[in-house]
């Protein structure tokens, strides 16, 4: 005989049972009547032996596990226990002549690293009892097998199905213990005609809560045993599924046949044993992807906010470094977030020692929810005012991170001046209009003057032309102070539905003197579908007056072309409108004074008062309607927007 090995530390690991699940197999192959052993074939080593094949070698199991197969078997090598195979082979023997056996081999895992060995006399065993064992064999692992191939429900059918294979029944029923109710569900079933209720009162889990197997003449405890009795079975097989004190369901098995043996109950619960394992492993898999599902919907909210917040947020982790910044935070300080991704948050935020001082403070756990008005420096180097917020991020006493929130108050500063300036600009308004009062009839008595005086000069006295400067120089004051009035004190319309083509032919006739004058040819367009306007004729004319006025003085030198064309406009749903476009072909618009050309005072003429295009604006807006301008070298056009007459 070969020198007995001493027990490996896998083979240990097996008998104290910290390698879970093998002791099941142990159990099941103790209860067959072949000799049968466990073995590793990665590391050629027997882990368990049964009782038979004990009892066949003579051998201990202290000598038989922790060695090679070639202890027991004769002439073998590893090749030959491949999963499935079976060959005739020679099993040594304590003082014993080797014996003849049939050896089977069967894979427990996919890998086929644990392998179930079975050794049959040749002359003891028949080949129907050999298939029998093959069979249930095969459909344990098959049951061990079907874990994770497939979603839960389709698993229940296919076990169901393994399990009325196995033990060659067409009663099987597989019971969910409910949460929400306080009852068994059947889940999967495979009956013939239906035996078992759909739901069973969770007392019965409480009764069955071992592995039962009842016989017609025992005592009927629970309605599933009940139903076994009113369907005249021979017998009724129960095992829990779960963990003691944590079941979730309940194997059911019926027959109406012959009476199992006693050792059938140790099969049904070896069975259960592989589906609690394998129903664990989608309890466990629904619920980690419940908990994903459910992180990745936070995380998808989070990210949304942080991508379209206004404030600026930088998230820190403990050393201050930058692990995460939004894209309003890349737009305020001009970096990208991969850029600055595990900097020092003082090469990112370079301000007010504040800051410092507020993120150490988030360090230590006190949040600082407002340092007060600072500044920060972009990028480029440009300064800007900014609120700043450090929040501490904690978890369980664990410091996990600083939250640094950035609010850009350059707008704030920006609405107070302009507000500052539209209140200033308010009481210089009202002082103009007083001065404007007071100073029109001082200007119109020192014009009745000139006048008196330059009627008692002959014409060519050389004082004519002095006289008549200064009464230009009146005219042009008073038509000043006309034109301040005009835009301070407020406009009382009278709307009604108004023809713009025969209200600017109207304008056009009359100016053509002076397009003459100045070489501007005038060019109209009307449109035969465009509806009437809602307008004060009054206020209109003059909002178009203004207009030529400016093309004819912007091309007063050089001459050319001043088009008006009237068009519908539908560009805004349901509210109809007119636009009239007044274009020319003068110097343009510098672009210095472009975007502030309807505010007051702001004029390309020296002699204008920069009041015609803002009176102009006014009285659209009143109207209801809109006026842009698109000026360049070259040409200018002034766009109104009026609405439609709608007939009230």
């Amino acid at each position: 005989m070969n020198k007995v090995l001493p027990i490996s530390s896998t083979a240990s690991k097996i008998w104290r049972g910290k390698v879970p699940g093998l002791l099941e197999f142990g159990a099941l192959i103790n209860n067959l009547p072949s000799a049968s052993l466990l073995f590793d074939r990665t590391h050629d080593t027997v882990l368990l032996v049964n009782s038979a094949l004990l009892k066949l070698a003579a051998f201990t199991p202290t000598e038989m596990c922790g060695n090679g197969i070639g202890n027991l078997l004769v002439d073998c090598s590893l090749d030959q226990f491949s999963p499935g195979s079976e060959w005739s082979g020679m099993l040594r023997r304590r003082d014993r002549d080797v014996l003849p056996v049939i050896i089977q081999v069967s894979a427990l895992d996919t890998a086929g690293q644990w392998l179930l060995v079975t050794l049959s006399q040749k002359e003891k065993f028949e080949k129907e009892v050999r298939l029998q064992e093959d069979k249930v064999y095969r459909q344990l692992m098959e049951l061990t097998c079907q874990a994770g191939i497939a979603d839960l429900d389709t698993y229940l059918l296919k076990a169901a199905e393994i399990v009325k294979d196995l033990f060659e029944t067409n009663i099987v029923c597989i019971y969910q213990a409910k949460s929400e109710y306080p009852t068994l569900q059947k889940i999967a079933t495979f009956e013939v005609t239906p035996i078992f209720p759909d739901m069973l009162p969770s007392s019965d889990l409480i009764r069955l809560s071992t592995p039962i197997l009842w016989f017609p003449g025992k005592r009927v405890a629970t309605e599933l045993h009940r139903a076994g009795r009113m369907a005249n079975l021979t017998y009724l097989a129960s095992t829990p599924l779960g963990q003691p004190g944590a079941l979730f369901g309940m194997l059911v098995i019926g027959g109406s046949e012959t009476q199992p043996m006693e050792r059938f109950i140790k099969v049904v619960e070896l069975t259960g044993s592989l589906m609690t394992n394998a129903l664990q492993h989608y309890y466990l898999q629904e619920n980690l992807q419940r908990q994903v599902d459910q992180q990745t919907r936070q995380i998808t909210i989070q990210d949304h906010l942080l991508d379209n917040t206004r404030e600026g947020i930088l998230l820190l982790d403990p050393h201050l470094r930058v692990v995460r910044m939004n894209p309003s935070a890349e737009l305020m300080l001009g970096y990208t977030e991969w850029e600055v991704y595990g900097q020092p948050v003082e090469n990112v935020l370079i301000g007010p020692d504040e800051l410092v001082s507020a993120l150490e403070a988030a360090c230590r756990g006190i949040p600082i929810h407002d340092i007060g008005n600072v500044t920060l420096h972009q990028r480029n180097g440009q300064s800007f005012p900014v609120q700043i917020q450090t929040i501490p991020v904690h978890k369980d006493g664990e410091l996990l991170g600083v939250l640094v929130s950035i609010t850009d108050i350059s707008e704030n500063e920006q609405i107070r001046v302009r507000t500052q300036q539209l209140e200033h600009r308010a009481v210089l308004g009202e002082l103009t209009a007083i001065f404007a009062h007071e100073v029109r009839n001082p200007i119109n008595n020192v014009s009745t003057g000139l006048q008196l005086m330059a009627s008692r000069f002959v014409e060519t006295d050389p004082n004519q032309e002095l006289i008549n400067r200064m009464q230009g120089d009146c005219a042009r004051l008073n038509h000043l102070m006309e034109s301040v009035l005009s835009f301070s004190r407020p406009i009382e319309h009278k709307f009604e539905g108004v023809d713009l083509a025969v209200l600017l032919q109207r304008i056009l006739d009359r100016w053509r003197p002076r397009f003459a004058k100045v070489n501007v040819k005038p060019f109209f367009q009307a449109d035969e579908k465009t509806p009437l306007v809602m307008g004060d004729p009054r206020t209109l004319e003059q909002v178009f007056t203004n207009l030529f006025s400016n093309a004819v003085e912007a091309m007063s030198k050089t001459g050319g072309t001043l088009a008006v064309k009237i068009t519908p406009n539908d560009t805004i749903a349901n509210r109809p409108q007119v636009e009239v476009s007044v274009s020319d072909n003068g110097p343009g618009i510098p672009d210095e004074i472009r975007d502030r050309i309807f505010e007051p005072f702001v004029t390309t003429n020296s002699k204008g008062t920069g009041l015609g295009l803002a009176i102009t604006k006014r009285i659209v807006t009143e109207h209801q309607g809109n006026i842009n301008v698109n000026s360049f070298p070259g040409g200018t056009v002034f766009h109104v927007f009026l609405p439609a007459f709608n007939g009230d």
